[in-house]
């Protein structure tokens, strides 16, 4: 098969990963500016796939236009994280309460991915954020509703939510164990009372709202536990 061209399209989703994945880090944090012509060199890519991956990432809500050229990545209130959970809770509450109808077999396979994704998962934030992302996905995609497992994606990819997991992971350590962090929840699951795992994925969601809220707080012991 002949080699294809690099489309400037393909450059831009590439751009659009690395200053997600920035954000993440905490490379990029809240009241940085973003100058296209300092990130096009640090990037090392010509200034219109970047425009074109900074326009993405304004439409997003990740960052937002500072005048002239620039752009300035928002500061996040602890309203936008209450209302993220609000959102969560609803989201992924009903997910449980859809699962714990089910066969057993659904937990069972989501047991098996929370393995999968500990033993896989790397050191850095980013790599927590996406393990965590992917378990509870793990969850919604078992109650077997497409539009539901599109809310969930469509949550946990805006910026409010790379924001706050940003932030979370770069005051405490990443390693995790999602099997442990998320017993409560299977045990639930495995009830088969809708309403019992209903509440305990709510509460779980809930749990982790107060560890963003106090993250700046040490907590001996608690960094790698119910990361929510």
């Amino acid at each position: 098969m002949p080699l294809r061209p690099i489309r400037a399209s393909s450059l831009a989703d590439l751009a659009h990963e690395r200053l997600t994945e920035a954000l993440l880090s905490g490379d990029l944090a809240p009241g940085d500016r973003l100058v296209q012509d300092a990130l096009a060199l640090r990037l090392g890519i010509s200034r219109t796939p970047l425009r074109e991956a900074l326009q993405r990432l304004e439409r997003e809500g990740t960052i937002r236009a500072a005048g002239g050229r620039g752009y300035v990545v928002p500061e996040l209130t602890r309203a936008d994280i209450a209302h993220l959970y609000e959102v969560r809770e609803a989201v992924e509450g009903h997910a449980a309460r859809l699962v714990a109808a089910r066969a057993t077999s659904s937990v069972d396979a989501i047991e098996a991915e929370l393995h999968r994704l500990s033993a896989a998962a790397g050191p850095s934030g980013r790599d927590a954020f996406q393990a965590n992302r992917l378990a509870h996905r793990a969850v919604v995609e078992q109650a077997g509703n497409p539009f539901l497992l599109e809310h969930f994606d469509d949550l946990w990819g805006r910026s409010v939510t790379l924001q706050a997991w940003g932030d979370y992971y770069a005051s405490v350590d990443p390693h995790i164990d999602l099997v442990t962090d998320h017993a409560d929840v299977l045990a639930a699951l495995r009830s088969g009372d809708p309403e019992r795992a209903g509440a305990v994925m709510v509460e779980h969601v809930r749990e982790g709202l107060d560890r963003h809220q106090d993250r700046r707080v040490p907590q001996v012991g608690a960094a790698g536990h119910g990361r929510g």
